[in-house]
């Protein structure tokens, strides 16, 4: 995001939009109920192929009405909150222009401040004091540019994601378990936008959609072979290509054969221990952030008198565990998703004291156990055994697939 680019920003478009966005999911909404009521009328008295077939036409309708409703709400919220966050990024940057005006100073395109030609005059005190005055003021227009480029980049992007979440349910013709998972996850991310934008924490956006897996659980016959897999594997997981002391992948496998698909906590603080490129994505990508952040929690700091605390996020960030980092986290999540939280305060240390800021932050981890392409082992007594012998166990009822997550220990460090 670049100073003219946030210049141009119009957020009343946006709210228009969301407008537009609105009526569709009332028109759908409205559609829906007449659907239903239609098939609830024939329901009775209407036999045959031909009342099947337009009991299920009918059916199919109302699924597709049903995501369109949900999805366009969705639309209407994501804009609605991208309007807000643009328009206080805008007000950041009108707050550096103003500032820099009445001082003599201007706003550049790239962010920078241009300082006024002044002759040198290198023994006038007074002239020297003005130097260091407004020197101190290019700063504090500079941390409100920097306030307003990241946070406007932030709700660019993070209202962009929803709105692509939302552009895939074009595809959504069925509202099965999967897909009402991921509608269902597409309007309540819409719904904490706001909070996400507004800074007070408590939500954490969903990652992106999980992929099917091995499909519908218990939708197949188990035959023979199935049965004996998951014996074998359930006898102390004997065969898989676990190392001594890699608890994780077993306790992960003997979840899923116990069909239970309830979810399983994840430790992160080992994760992060023992997946050395995980621990240093982390420091990273907060890294990256701080600047941004902590700009934005000094203008609201600035602009109150009153201390701040932001709460802010990284977003989900995919990452994988190897063979060579951690056969264990390998077999037991693979790849996975994670999102560091950071609370960033700004107060004074003492009653008219220059303000401290302190960042307390958490990594949150996501992931769904299910077995991906690409692997196999010889398991004694089976032969060769790939993950597509490992779904099929999900898809015969005789294991299932479950959510996995956890969180880091809380982490403070001062900025």
């Amino acid at each position: 995001m670049t100073v003219p680019q946030l210049r141009e920003a119009d957020p009343a478009a946006l709210r228009r939009a969301a407008e537009e966005w609105a009526k569709i999911s009332t028109a759908a909404a409205e559609a829906r109920f007449d659907a239903t009521d239609v098939l609830s009328t024939l329901q009775e008295g209407w036999s045959g192929e031909a009342a099947q077939l337009g009991r299920r036409t009918l059916a199919d309708l109302i699924d597709e009405l049903s995501v369109a409703e949900q999805e366009t709400e969705a639309a209407k919220l994501t804009l609605d909150s991208a309007a807000d966050g643009l328009t206080l990024a805008r007000r950041w940057l009108a707050e550096a222009d103003d500032l820099a005006k009445a001082n003599g100073l201007t706003v550049q395109d790239d962010g920078g401040v241009r300082f006024p030609s002044v002759p040198g005059q290198h023994n006038d005190p007074d002239a020297q004091a003005e130097s260091r005055r407004l020197a101190g003021v290019a700063g504090d227009v500079r941390n409100l540019v920097t306030a307003a480029l990241t946070y406007a980049a932030d709700v660019s992007d993070t209202a962009g994601n929803e709105l692509d979440r939302i552009k895939a349910s074009v595809d959504y013709d069925r509202l099965d378990a999967w897909t009402e998972r991921v509608v269902g996850e597409d309007l309540s991310g819409a719904r904490d936008l706001g909070k996400v934008f507004g800074g007070s924490g408590g939500v954490l956006l969903p990652p992106d959609p999980y992929d099917r897996g091995a499909g519908t659980f218990d939708s197949e016959e188990p035959n023979d072979r199935d049965r004996k897999l998951a014996n074998t594997l359930g006898a102390g997981i004997v065969g898989m290509p676990f190392k001594a002391g890699d608890v994780n992948a077993s306790a992960n496998m003997a979840h899923y054969l116990s069909g239970s698909g309830e979810p399983l906590g994840l430790d992160v603080e080992d994760m992060l221990k023992d997946i050395p490129d995980f621990q240093e994505s982390v420091n990273t990508t907060l890294d990256g952030n701080l600047p941004g952040w902590q700009a934005q929690a000094l203008a609201e700091y600035n602009r109150t008198g009153k201390p701040v605390a932001l709460v802010k996020d990284t977003g989900w960030q995919p990452m994988s565990a190897t063979d060579g980092s951690s056969s264990d986290w390998y077999y037991a999540v693979g790849s996975f998703h994670y999102n560091t939280q950071a609370k960033i305060e700004v107060k004074p240390a003492a009653p008219g004291a220059p303000p401290e800021v302190t960042v307390t932050y958490q990594t949150h981890v996501r992931d769904r156990y299910n077995w991906d392409h690409g692997k196999q082992t010889y398991v004694p007594g089976m032969g060769i055994v790939t993950d597509q012998d490992i779904q099929r166990l999900h898809r015969t009822g005789l294991a299932q697939e479950f959510d996995m997550g956890g969180n880091s220990d809380m982490r403070t460090r001062k900025v």
